[in-house]
């Protein structure tokens, strides 16, 4: 039986979103999220595109029992979106995000073709489009920061958006999920970029397969104890035609045997995932995914799986925090001990504040 802990660990009157954790090489704890002015409180809706949002960091030195003031490690005239935060081998710190460049309404002409296709418009004062995604590094446990370095997307017309992870192969390349559209008016699809200088430099790597009628959007890359890795997708019919609401699919995966490079036909799993996954390695041979759930009831959720050949299955999922609203999830978790991980996500709570939540979850051995 699990036990969990809740608890909150960002709320300011700011609009925080999209956290990611790590544990750095000294021990300590490593979160980063979005942080942006509150749109609800001066234009009385809520977006996820913002010229004021940047990146924030908060570190845990206690193995998550308290945390540092939030500091800004990143900021510049373009809005950032979802950084992830990863630790490498040698114990580089490497935070990847993607930027929207927003500018006023009247000269949304300046953003190009590409704003045809899926530009926005938002509360009829700015014209806003994503321009790509980016990286930057920390070598001593996120004191200091260097960077950014932009990721290569040839062959690419539209720009390529990342929420997902950076796999670290055995031979140290680095390789990171994204999803862009390849021609304009195509629906979007997931390819990998890889680096061999630790970010860098990114270039294309593979591409996973379309299929028709599906977006593939904000993948996480799983790399199994066999060296397979697996994409992990979600997914909707095209919300360019149909209502937002009604356009969610089931996750979908695929599979890479060559490190990355060529990848299966796509194909559905039997869970209903309407946010991005997040995939966390247990001591015992199994894997705990958790993501946001939108639909009623609403809250984060988790599945516990083998690790080589996870099945995504509802019937497996459980609900580790309840939530009044579906603007929610974007998850990320670590393992505090064998028997406990420290799970993060934002959610809207009583007070309509996005905050950052957190759940301390205990009992792995029991189950």
């Amino acid at each position: 039986m699990f036990k969990f802990q809740q608890t909150v660990l960002v709320k300011d009157g700011l609009y925080n979103s999209f956290p990611s954790v790590t544990r750095a090489h000294d021990g300590s704890i490593i979160l980063v999220y979005r942080q942006a002015d509150n749109s609800l409180k001066t234009y009385g809706a809520v977006t996820h595109v913002d010229a004021s949002s940047r990146i924030a960091m908060k570190i845990s030195r206690d193995n998550g029992a308290s945390w540092s003031d939030s500091t800004v490690i990143y900021n510049d005239e373009m809005g950032e979106n979802d950084p992830c935060i990863n630790t490498l081998s040698d114990g580089t710190l490497i935070c990847t995000f993607f930027r929207w460049k927003v500018v006023p309404k009247e000269e949304k002409a300046s953003l190009g073709e590409a704003f045809t296709y899926f530009g926005r418009i938002l509360f009829d004062r700015w014209a806003a489009i994503h321009v790509g995604t980016s990286c930057i590094r920390s070598s001593d446990n996120g004191k200091t920061w260097d960077g950014p370095w932009h990721f290569s997307t040839e062959g690419y017309q539209g720009p390529a958006a990342m929420r997902g992870n950076v796999v670290e192969l055995p031979d140290k390349t680095l390789c990171a999920p994204l999803y862009a559209v390849k021609r304009f008016g195509q629906l979007s699809r997931c390819l990998i970029v890889q680096s061999k200088d630790k970010g860098k430099t990114w270039n294309f790597l593979g591409e996973i397969p379309s299929l028709n009628g599906h977006h593939f959007l904000e993948p996480f890359l799983y790399r199994a104890p066999s060296g397979r890795l697996d994409i992990l997708m979600r997914t909707q019919l095209d919300f360019f035609t149909l209502p937002f609401d009604e356009t969610y699919k089931n996750l979908h995966t695929s599979s890479s045997f060559d490190g990355g490079v060529t990848w299966n036909t796509p194909e559905p799993t039997n869970m209903f995932c309407p946010n991005p996954v997040h995939m966390l390695s247990l001591d015992d041979n199994r894997v705990m995914a958790t993501f946001g759930q939108r639909r009623d009831p609403k809250g984060i959720e988790a599945l516990i799986t083998d690790s080589e050949h996870p099945i995504f299955s509802d019937s497996g999922v459980f609900q580790i925090r309840p939530a009044v609203s579906g603007d929610l999830g974007y998850t990320s978790a670590v393992l505090l001990d064998h028997n406990t991980s420290l799970i993060v996500y934002y959610m809207t709570d009583v007070d309509n504040d996005a905050c950052i939540g957190a759940t301390v979850m205990e009992g792995f051995d029991g189950v």
